[in-house]
């Protein structure tokens, strides 16, 4: 097994081997680093003070920097924390020594106060209630070690009092919280070792208390707890029986299993004692690890222990899906009556969420069969017995009741599950229902997985070609009968004979929705081809998909050619997304630079497609027009500088649709762009100049018209938007005597003449 680590940057190195993964597990990378910087900081520090105090001239110093960068050359190097730490010891000892001698103490300059510490870690600052209780915070005795050990229990003594504050006020452990006791402790371990005996009971009871918490907040528990319990055993302190069982599990899961599981068996006698607390705890571990490491006969003979006693029968669970794994027919036998054994006695409490483990389990050891079996218990309360059975009945073998599971497989995200009760249907001749097929395909395409995707696309294309053979079909037997299509027995055998099913218009909605967002042409292409043989009416949806893939790839001629085809030719009801799809198509909104010599068949096309958005107005009926299209309509005829093809939009927009620019739109016109911005003094200023003006235009033209002066904000929505759309016609509109009458010409091409003439 090869092991890899990623630093800080990103960069992925392996390690050599598993000391060194553990190493990385634990942070001792980190830890080391931090040390290090720690202890030069330290040296500096200590050799700064000595001469702030006048000490160092005692002891005939004069530059405590020389004397720092030779201390460092003789400490060697920093790759061995340990080893400096103690040379650095020795050095600092070998100074009280000489300070003594001059009638000073080393404690008088090395103040080492928890506060020294708290810098070093964030939840330290945060402020906590005192506790209501009062009883001693559990610290470790710090008197007895050297002064660079002293900092290291120091550091690990104020972490424990803030957390122990925490415990003690029923404040839940954070995962930051976790890692920083861990990370305290590890630096201090080494320490500790050189004296187990100094570190009383309530500092093991705290620490374990700490690293103990669930996975959820400390996914690294087992490690951690590993680790400690082995230096709790160093320290010759006796486990509790609760800590005892965690640390058997801790073993197992650090990758000891031969060793959690001597030790769990040595204690058969006193944890798994029938007046032991921890008789249900022992032996449902137990059952865990021998079903784990496959020991199945000692898995049975601890599921029976806690099955003699009437506790949950659910310790079945892993002992099923053990054997439901191994390859031989006679444990895989095994398995289906374990199954059947929890299930009797559970009896009515058996509940939903028991099945689906049990059906999981089959299925993904493609026991099909059984895993049908289990699910048709589900469904029937254990009622229906399908073993032994040659033939499924037909209240069961049909594309409604596998249907049902389908759904609650696809719903769970077993799609592997769903998938192979598919081909379980496919092989007894059962033709699933097009619909859950798609909902599988649908959920591959969304999970993004390069295999979910080949999948999703292989699946769908089985689909599509079966839709094409049935109309083949039906096509040569509507020649045999005279060329009239029947829809008779005949052609109902041909429909049932294959088991796949056919592809659906939804079908080729997700294959063309998914070909667009992965841009892929080829695909698409293919399938418009398919999509015309398997003779389905598509619907606006399959449209937009084709239309935008063909504009993704810059063949505009093709998708307008689509859209004349299906929606004039075929009679597509278009949708609201059609049509932004058109407008997007104009060169104009493609296009970073538009020449002037396609300016004039750029107007054209786009109060043409202007015409047509509204000769389909009627698909808008029952709801309000999009503002993003209207939105992009309006820019559309600014960008092109169409002014009078800009007014008649407004004016047509306003009379079929009821829409009014709203004021941000009016804004965006004003100042001509797409996207306002306010990120900077100069946008920002555009921005006011533009809001002026406009507010000056309105308050002047209510004073000409004899009404009662108010500003914008004063209006109601609908108000604002018309006094919007007056300002902007002021604007476009040119100042010229027969501007109307251009204006009608105009409206007469985008074919809103009769609508506009009176507006």
């Amino acid at each position: 097994m090869r092991f890899f680590d990623k630093d800080e940057k990103g960069a992925v190195t392996e390690l050599p081997n598993d000391d060194a993964f553990s190493d990385a597990l634990n942070g001792k990378g980190e830890l080391e680093k931090e040390f290090k910087l720690d202890l030069a900081s330290d040296m500096r520090q200590l050799l700064g003070a000595l001469k702030q105090d006048g000490s160092l001239k005692k002891l005939g110093i004069d530059d405590p920097d020389a004397v720092a960068k030779d201390l460092e050359a003789q400490l060697g190097n920093l790759d061995d924390p340990e080893g400096l730490g103690e040379r650095f010891d020795e050095y600092i000892k070998e100074l009280e020594d000489k300070l003594e001698a001059q009638g000073l103490r080393m404690d008088r300059l090395t103040n080492m106060d928890d506060d020294d510490f708290e810098n070093d870690f964030e939840f330290l600052d945060q402020p906590i209630a005192k506790p209501k209780t009062r009883r001693p915070v559990p610290q470790i005795p710090t008197e007895m070690w050297t002064y660079n050990q002293r900092r290291r229990l120091s550091r690990l003594n104020a972490i424990l009092e803030r957390v122990d504050k925490q415990l003690r006020l029923r404040e839940a452990i954070t995962a930051k919280t976790v890692q920083s006791v861990w990370k305290a402790y590890n630096l201090a371990r080494q320490t500790l070792a050189k004296g187990w005996a100094n570190v009383p009971q309530e500092v093991w009871d705290l620490l374990w208390a700490i690293l103990s918490v669930e996975e959820a907040v400390n996914p690294s528990r087992f490690a951690f707890l590993s680790l400690l319990a082995r230096d709790m055993s160093e320290a010759k302190v006796a486990l509790n029986p609760s800590q005892q069982l965690i640390t058997m599990e801790a073993l197992f899961v650090d990758g000891f299993e031969a060793k959690a599981i001597d030790n769990w068996k040595r204690c058969m006698s006193t944890l798994g004692d029938s007046g032991s607390d921890t008789f249900q705890e022992f032996w449902e571990l137990g059952v865990r690890m021998s079903c784990q490491a496959e020991d199945l006969v000692q898995a049975e003979r601890a599921i029976n222990k806690l099955l003699e006693r009437q506790l949950d029968p659910r310790i079945l669970m892993p002992y099923i899906r053990t054997c439901a794994a191994q390859p031989t027919d006679e444990m895989q036998e095994k398995a289906w009556n374990a199954y059947r054994r929890m299930r009797d006695l559970l009896g009515e409490s058996m509940g939903l969420e028991d099945y689906d483990q049990v059906i999981a389990f089959f299925l993904t050891t493609n026991q099909t069969e059984r895993a049908l079996f289990a699910f048709v218990d589900m469904m029937t309360s254990g009622t229906v017995d399908l073993r032994g059975v040659t033939q499924l009945p037909s209240s069961i073998g049909n594309k409604f009741f596998f249907g049902k599971w389908l759904k609650r497989l696809i719903g769970a995200g077993d799609l592997d599950g769903a998938h192979s009760v598919f081909q379980f249907m496919c092989s007894r001749g059962i033709q699933p229902a097009s619909i859950q097929i798609n909902g599988l395909i649908g959920a591959w395409q969304r999970s993004g997985g390069a295999d979910d995707l080949q999948k999703a696309d292989k699946l769908a294309w089985d689909m599509v070609r079966a839709r094409i053979r049935f109309v083949d079909a039906r096509r040569r037997l509507a020649g045999l009968e005279g060329g009239a299509y029947t829809q008779d027995a005949k052609t109902s055998s041909i429909y049932e004979a294959d088991p796949m099913p056919k592809a659906t218009l939804e079908t080729f909605s997700l294959l063309a929705e998914n070909y667009r967002v992965r841009r892929l042409q080829k695909p698409m292409e293919d399938l418009w081809v398919a999509f015309r043989e398997a003779e389905i009416s598509p619907d606006a949806f399959m449209l937009n998909q084709l239309m935008e893939s063909h504009s993704q790839f810059g063949d505009i001629d093709e998708a307008q050619e689509l859209y004349r085809s299906l929606v004039h030719e075929r009679g597509v009801k278009p949708d609201s997304y059609t049509f932004m799809a058109l407008w997007k198509m104009i060169g104009v909104n493609r296009l970073q630079i538009l020449s002037e010599d396609r300016a004039a068949g750029e107007i054209r096309l786009t109060r043409e497609t202007f015409a047509e958005t509204v000769r389909f107005a009627h698909v808008f009926k029952g709801q309000s027009l999009d503002g993003q299209l209207a939105r992009k309509m309006l820019h559309t005829f600014r960008r092109l500088k169409d002014n009078l093809g800009l007014v008649v939009a407004m004016r047509a927009l306003r009379a079929v649709f009821g829409y009014v620019p709203p004021e941000v739109l009016g804004l965006e016109m004003v100042i001509g762009t797409t996207n306002l911005a306010w990120d900077t003094a100069t946008a920002r200023q555009k921005l006011r100049l533009a809001k002026r003006k406009i507010d000056k235009w309105v308050e002047d033209r209510q004073k000409q018209l004899g009404r009662p002066v108010r500003t914008l904000d004063d209006m109601t929505p609908e108000e604002r938007g018309l006094e919007m759309m007056e300002y902007l016609e002021s604007e476009y509109l040119p100042a010229a005597r027969n501007v109307e009458d251009d204006v009608a010409d105009v409206a007469r091409e985008m074919g809103v003449y009769d609508i506009v003439k009176d507006h």
